[in-house]
């Protein structure tokens, strides 16, 4: 296991995508952009749901992609 895949790092990571979620949390998404959104989120819960199983290297991967299309939607809408 790497240093990016331990669990202290990845449930930092959780906590920075709940604080990213909330900038969004005023925003109506719809058609295209609706479907990445929930993307993201199943990303998030699949995050925790292998981060609990101790499954580090899938909890990681599944947080990062949760990042990149939260990142994806926050750019669109002029939030980064």
């Amino acid at each position: 296991m790497t240093e990016l895949e331990s669990p202290e790092k990845i449930a930092k990571d959780i906590a920075k995508l709940e604080r990213n979620l909330n900038q969004v949390a005023h925003i109506e998404f719809v058609g295209k952009e609706k479907e990445v959104y929930d993307r993201a989120i199943d990303y998030w819960n699949d995050s925790k749901y292998y981060l609990e199983k101790e499954d580090m290297r899938t909890a990681f991967g599944c947080i990062e992609y949760s990042h990149g299309l939260l990142d994806a939607l926050r750019m669109i809408h002029g939030i980064i």
